[in-house]
């Protein structure tokens, strides 16, 4: 296999900036009760909470045969386990992939892949008397609260560190006055995909406002990025109003990333990869679609100088591979069009039924064989859907 050829030439190494969520099939449910009925209640709503994360929708829980599965919700239930947490008695659960797949494919719903947009988030906390940022580490339960509305949708989230590089490269001015150049400057350490802008007023009541800006972008890109930031207000407790920024800036990044695999399959397509530059390109092109939820395996068919060309096999319709790979900043479409040449046609002589002929002499009677050569057939013929091209 030509993947094989080439790994003895390099390692894989190339970075990619989105993080991958790896508990996206587990959760944990606290037991209200101790009777079975109880335990019943928390598998269901485990479930529910997985589907939730995986597929990146929280409308799904109306979906006709969402419900009756999670009624039903221990065939899907791979591992489970109790706990105590705080105090209180708590279920560990993890699903079965392969099972929660072919649950959502059948349901026509929407799959998020494990690959998903690492967010950077600055937050200031104005208390009435003072503006602070509140750091990874911070104590502040309004840092705590978002983390876990962002686990709960399966959103990887990251807070500055707060160490002397970020204390040196911003300011709580330069946040609460939306500054963009230091903003971005400060970020660019942190390698996201996209920023979370938070302002907090805490109420004398207890209750806290919430005014955000999302950019969809890396940090680098905001400066000069033709969209303006998604943004929102929001109050009420912390808990509520981090669920309620967090559920809004998930919603619009599953909208973008994830696909419904439902409907029919787009069975096997080629495209042609050009610009790749090097081995680790290659690698990292080849992780890349494997990784796609569209498709079920990639495979290089043939290399010639700087372009591969990749038969997929797709578990989803073409246009959800289409609108995939078209959030995916690695790779460009650069033609829509048929194109790359057909290889060339490989002519392989192709045995016909031997025919038997009959030779009558005086003697005897003898059966001889007439072996012939039948038609030439084009052995391989990879004649690709799209062009790519690989931005490395």
């Amino acid at each position: 296999m030509l993947r094989f050829a080439l790994l003895f030439l390099a390692v894989l190494a190339l970075p990619v900036q989105a993080a991958t969520v790896n508990d996206l099939y587990q959760t944990q449910v606290t037991l209200i009760g101790s009777d079975q009925q109880a335990d019943q209640a928390a598998r269901e709503q485990g479930l529910a909470n997985v589907l939730v994360k995986i597929s990146g929708n929280t409308d799904i829980l109306n979906n006709s045969a969402i419900k009756a599965a999670i009624t039903n919700s221990g065939r899907y239930i791979s591992q489970f386990g109790y706990n105590q947490v705080d105090g209180q008695r708590a279920i560990d659960l993890s699903f079965d992939k392969n099972q929660i797949k072919q649950l959502l494919i059948q349901s026509k719903a929407s799959i998020w892949k494990d690959q998903r947009p690492n967010i950077l988030v600055w937050m200031v906390d104005n208390d009435g008397q003072q503006r602070n940022i509140l750091w990874d580490q911070s104590t502040n339960a309004l840092v705590n609260d978002t983390k876990q509305a962002a686990d709960s949708r399966g959103l990887p989230l990251t807070f500055p560190v707060g160490d002397i590089t970020d204390a040196t490269a911003i300011n709580v001015s330069d946040l609460w006055g939306n500054f963009i150049d230091p903003i971005a400057a400060a970020s660019t350490r942190y390698h996201a995909d996209g920023l979370l802008l938070v302002k907090a007023q805490q109420q004398p009541d207890g209750t806290v406002s919430l005014n955000w800006q999302f950019y969809p972008q890396q940090p680098s890109e905001i400066a000069t990025a033709d969209t303006q930031p998604i943004t929102g207000t929001t109050s009420g407790t912390l808990a509520q109003t981090s669920n309620k920024m967090i559920n809004q800036v998930t919603d619009y990044l599953a909208n973008k990333y994830a696909v419904v695999l439902g409907g029919v399959a787009g069975g096997k397509i080629n495209i042609e990869v050009d610009n790749i530059q090097s081995t680790e390109d290659f690698f990292a092109l080849e992780k890349m679609l494997n990784n796609l939820t569209t498709v079920d395996s990639a495979n290089a068919m043939r290399i010639k100088g700087n372009s591969a060309i990749f038969q997929l096999n797709l578990q989803g319709s073409e246009q959800a591979f289409h609108q995939e790979i078209s959030h995916d900043n690695q790779i460009s479409q650069t033609q829509s069009a048929i194109a790359f040449a057909a290889d060339p046609v490989v002519s392989i002589p192709v045995p016909v039924t031997p025919v038997a002929t009959t030779t009558t002499d005086t003697s005897a009677v003898t059966s001889t064989a007439a072996i012939t050569s039948g038609p030439v057939v084009n052995a391989l013929t990879v004649t690709p859907q799209n062009i790519y091209s690989w931005n490395s």
